[in-house]
């Protein structure tokens, strides 16, 4: 196996639009070594068929298609299991990549052997053609060494993420009800640590059908944390001291709906803002933590 061999895996579902475009800019990678993994999640339009057209005419891309619809945490659990390289990078169908993703990606995961997760930075643009450069300033990308950092939230997104295959034998399977990247930053940070690379390596474009965009469902924020939370503590790496900590967390959770508002859950969450809230990063942090901690502790809040 070459050890500079980077697996690439894409899931795609009805993605012909945009498709192409991103395809074309991971071809176009100056780290070169690659093995491109696209399954298709039974898709209804040409999706498929473009697909098989570019993996006549680089022998580096292998498609794959589901006879029925997994939806996008178990496909990528499929693809990710075809991965051979010993490194894998997550691409999402309609995003685009800078060419220098890959390589500094690679480059800054091979700096320390304990990393086991790497990260850049992903901004948004809309079909208008309109960067939204703003909301990738107000986060700590240096946030995710704590488990702890991820009992709430993610932040690191899967189509920004590098990490080595180690790191994925001891994330499978992907539980069904944790979105798989919120899982696999979470598993790292149990057994190794994660890094970022501060810069733009992803364009991450938002249309009216991808899942980060308008088709993502809104969940309270408490359903959320009592649907994730009991799965991420069951990390068999974690350590003792993070479990009690996430023990608690969860206990104040499972106060709602019996509360509309709990003073306990809020005096906690204040208290370990600085671990809970990592990622955020604003210019008065005691505010947005008093904001956030209120927010969090509200049984009507929305994700």
């Amino acid at each position: 196996m070459d050890n500079n061999l980077v697996s690439v895996v894409m899931c795609t579902y009805n993605g012909s639009r945009f498709l192409a475009e991103q395809i074309e800019s991971i071809r176009g990678q100056t780290h070169k070594e690659l093995q491109i993994v696209i399954v298709d999640d039974a898709s209804t339009d040409n999706t498929y068929e473009l697909i098989k057209q570019f993996a006549e005419k680089d022998n580096r891309i292998q498609g794959f298609r589901n006879e029925k619809n997994l939806g996008f945490n178990l496909n990528f659990d499929k693809a990710c299991k075809l991965a051979v390289g010993d490194y894998v990078a997550i691409a999402d169908q309609d995003d685009v990549w800078e060419p220098s993703k890959i390589e500094k990606l690679l480059n800054k995961i091979n700096e320390n052997g304990d990393t086991l997760l790497v990260h850049g930075i992903s901004a948004r643009f809309d079909k208008s053609g309109k960067y939204h450069l703003k909301s990738h300033k107000l986060v700590n990308y240096e946030a995710g060494k704590d488990v702890r950092n991820f009992f709430l939230s993610n932040y690191i997104s899967g189509h920004n993420m590098l990490l080595r295959r180690s790191l994925l034998e001891k994330s499978f399977p992907f539980p069904a009800s944790v979105y798989y990247d919120w899982w696999l930053a979470a598993v790292a940070s149990c057994y190794g640590r994660t890094e970022p690379v501060p810069e733009i390596l992803v364009w991450h474009r938002m249309h009216e059908s991808n899942a980060t965009g308008a088709a993502k469902p809104k969940v309270a924020f408490y359903k959320q944390v009592m649907i994730t939370l009991p799965q991420i503590l069951t990390i068999p790496g974690m350590k003792e001291g993070d479990q009690e900590f996430g023990a608690q967390l969860l206990k104040y959770y499972s106060e709602f709906p019996a509360t509309k508002f709990s003073w306990s859950l809020f005096m906690f969450l204040l208290k370990h803002a600085k671990i809970i809230f990592a990622h955020k990063k604003r210019a008065f942090p005691w505010f947005s933590y008093l904001k956030h901690s209120f927010k969090a502790s509200r049984a009507a809040t929305l994700a």
